[in-house]
């Protein structure tokens, strides 16, 4: 008769409806020192300031800024506008429009500087994106830019958010400071 008792409380008090849950994957927290700029100038006719920290390549007029330690690069496309101003932006909206597929929310946001005659326009994707941020600069006359930003890891959202944050601070400094030649 114990050995019932004992059994049948052991059943009551072990088990419970709570499923269990396994523990997810946690992330390492970055932190990210304040940026020191530079001035970057070339012969393409632009000029504007980068994160000191940030390794430059150029190919013809078109740019690649690399963050080693984040793992990342900003591409940077020189077009010249030659009466295909709508055309540039077409392709520009269709690259838009098919990256944000996988966004949960996308944020946009323009810059414009008529003395320096630089306007700018900056996307923001929220979500799995192959590319969480666009921008293009231009000057409405003869010259366009077009930017993005790559991971060299899969889209995980989430984890990468500090360092698109990060990254996407230098994008904006980029766009304000950007001056033509």
């Amino acid at each position: 008769m114990k050995r019932i008792s004992l059994l049948t409380v052991f059943f009551i008090l072990g088990c419970s409806n709570d499923p269990i849950i396994p523990k997810p994957n946690a992330f390492l927290y970055k932190e990210f020192q304040t940026p020191n700029y530079k001035l970057y100038q070339n012969n393409c006719g632009f000029s504007f300031q980068i994160n000191d920290k940030s390794i430059l390549t150029q190919e013809g007029c078109n740019l690649k800024i690399k963050n080693l330690k984040l793992r990342s690069t900003i591409f940077i496309t020189h077009i010249k506008i030659d009466n295909n101003l709508s055309l540039i932006e077409s392709d520009f909206t269709d690259k838009i429009n098919k990256n944000s597929e996988n966004a949960f929310f996308v944020n946009s946001s323009e810059y414009v500087d008529e003395q320096k005659k630089v306007f700018a326009k900056y996307f923001s994707f929220s979500g799995d994106t192959p590319s969480n941020t666009y921008f293009f600069i231009t000057d409405s006359d003869k010259f366009y830019l077009s930017g993005s930003l790559f991971f060299d890891s899969k889209p995980n959202y989430d984890s990468l958010l500090p360092s698109i944050n990060h990254v996407n601070k230098n994008i904006r400094k980029l766009i304000q400071s950007f001056n033509w030649n």
